[in-house]
């Protein structure tokens, strides 16, 4: 296993990180033993970054990653997010405090590395069922980051970041502020503008080369989606994970099917997979820090931990990528 600077943290991670969402189901729905299995399994092969949050399994995915950890007695970097719901509106400070304590608890833990904002950052308040927040409720007086200097204040967070989903105006606005250590980057062969030029009109939301601004500011990345939803493995089995949206507008599962299909050319000269590609490609990107992988078992674990090292795709490959990104993408939506 290879590790990158985290940003100007200090702190090195794992290319690979050890993420413990939904979608790949292991820290929410596996049994005890299985998740036990694995997390050893990626602690033996280096992975000692897992990324967590109260979102995944309603905090059971905090509950049994705290649990193993101490049991194994691992020194490890742990990531936590914390989701605000529309109540929190009229205090956003108190309501990130009382978010983080809850998830130390969950964690059975004293403190994390990474404390991070898992809504979405909008241009305006969605105060509906997927609640948004408005850079000014991060960033200004009274919101979610004077919360996490309190938390931090008290040493129970060392440095914060946010997940890069929402408006990227908005995103981009957080970004400028210089106020956090690290951003979530939705980033993958299929809508790579987090980290790659894509035309005007792309048939999914352009992040407007997010992961650069970020690096500029001195911030660590972390790539999440690398495998779409599972659109970018064998046998495409996610089915986009349990909410009917997408997690990013224009990346429709059914859609990335489609685009999946065309980018298999990939698979050959040493690389096994089209998740190996994926994972390849996005740790060509030196501004990434780590790709978080989900894992549904160990097999899916060494399949990543391969990648670390492992070179990125070819000059010819990466030609054919931009055709693909040029023109064939932008042409799905039409």
């Amino acid at each position: 296993m290879r590790y990158r600077m985290l940003g100007k943290t200090g702190v090195k991670v794992p290319e690979i990180g050890f993420g413990c969402g939904n979608n790949a189901v292991l820290m929410v729905r596996a049994s005890y033993e299985e998740q036990l299995d694995a997390v050893r399994r990626a602690l033996d092969l280096g992975i000692n970054y897992f990324d967590t949050a109260f979102a995944y399994g309603l905090g059971k995915s905090e509950e049994n990653l705290g649990k193993i950890l101490n049991e194994l007695g691992a020194s490890a970097v742990v990531s936590t997010k914390i989701r605000l719901e529309p109540a929190a509106a009229a205090d956003v400070k108190s309501a990130t405090i009382q978010a983080v304590e809850a998830g130390l608890k969950r964690l059975q833990r004293k403190s994390v590395d990474l404390i991070q904002l898992h809504n979405r950052i909008t241009v305006e308040r969605n105060p509906g069922k997927r609640f948004s927040l408005t850079p000014v409720d991060v960033v200004g007086p009274g919101g979610v980051l004077e919360g996490f200097k309190e938390m931090r204040e008290k040493g129970k967070v060392r440095y914060f970041g946010f997940s890069g989903l929402g408006d990227p105006k908005a995103l981009h606005e957080v970004i400028d502020s210089g106020e956090f250590h690290s951003v979530q980057a939705y980033y993958n062969l299929l809508n790579p503008s987090a980290g790659q030029p894509v035309p005007r009109g792309f048939s999914a939301l352009d992040y407007g080369r997010l992961i650069d601004r970020a690096a500029g500011k001195g911030m660590g990345v972390a790539v999440i989606r690398v495998l779409a939803a599972g659109a970018l493995t064998s046998g495409p089995t996610g089915g986009g994970g349990s909410s009917p949206e997408p997690l990013s507008p224009g990346s429709d599962y059914s859609l990335d099917l489609e685009r999946a299909e065309k980018v298999k050319f990939l698979i050959g000269d040493g690389i096994k997979s089209l998740t190996q590609a994926a994972i390849r490609f996005a740790l060509m990107k030196s501004e990434v820090s780590t790709v978080l992988v989900g894992f549904s078992n160990t097999t899916h674990i060494d399949e990543a931990v391969a990648c670390s090292g492992a070179g990125g795709l070819s000059q010819e490959a990466m030609a054919r990528l931009r055709k693909l990104w040029d023109t064939d993408f932008g042409r799905l939506n039409s």
